[in-house]
């Protein structure tokens, strides 16, 4: 009787699911496919799978370091000088990486269902608390929120992200909308030749009999 492996069972399954889940495999697809029309909306509010493995990568990251850096901000500068007062900064450090992680677990919750605008707008405020810690690392967070919006934008204009078929999409588009605005002022030009009226011809000089005026009579001079 042949052996049952052990990667088959409801375990195996379960794990397969959650990797499915928050990390895809890409399926096969041409880069210059174009989503139809009627299915652009859905392609706009849900996220593919480039989308969501960098977006659990960076909750992830948003996550480790929301208790990473507070503890060693507890550990190693628990309190600052300001206007000749100590201040403890632990406690702000705690409660800032606290409302990291909690961000980033709605993260990952908005990831799991698939929800675009919920994951952008949980990068951008993550990218903003941030910026309390390290600056460059938040503008990171929203930028990458900023990108998931600008190709849920192309998605819905054009119906790709791919920018060699926006700029060829745009490209038609142009020359189609000059070929018809050359066709609109040749049948404008056309109309006019044809509706202009004649042109007018000078008068001719009248045929009617004027008499000439009579010689004016010279008046004599008095005798002297």
């Amino acid at each position: 009787m042949p052996a049952s492996s052990d990667d088959e069972g409801p375990g195996s399954f379960r794990t397969a699911g959650i990797r499915e889940v928050f990390w895809p495999s890409a399926p096969p697809r041409d880069a210059e496919d174009i989503v139809p029309a009627d299915q652009r909306r859905a392609a706009q509010t849900s996220l593919d799978s480039l989308e969501v493995k960098l977006s659990v990568g960076a909750l992830l990251l948003a996550a480790v370091a929301g208790i990473a850096i507070p503890a060693y901000i507890a550990s190693e500068h628990k309190v600052t000088q300001r206007a000749k007062h100590a201040v403890t900064v632990a406690p702000d450090a705690w409660l800032l990486g606290a409302l990291i992680v909690v961000l980033a677990v709605l993260g990952f919750v908005a990831v799991w269902r698939r929800k675009r605008t919920m994951v952008t707008f949980d990068l951008v405020f993550i990218g903003f608390a941030f910026t309390l810690f390290i600056g460059l690392v938040g503008f990171l967070y929203i930028f990458l929120g900023g990108w998931l919006f600008l190709r849920a934008w192309r998605v819905g204009k054009y119906g790709t992200t791919s920018g060699k078929v926006i700029a060829r999409q745009t490209a038609e588009r142009r020359a189609a909308r000059s070929g018809r605005g050359k066709e609109a002022s040749g049948s404008k030009s056309g109309s006019k030749a044809l509706s202009a009226p004649a042109e007018r011809k000078p008068p001719t000089a009248s045929k009617r009999y004027t008499p000439k005026s009579p010689p004016r009579k010279k008046i004599p001079k008095p005798a002297k």
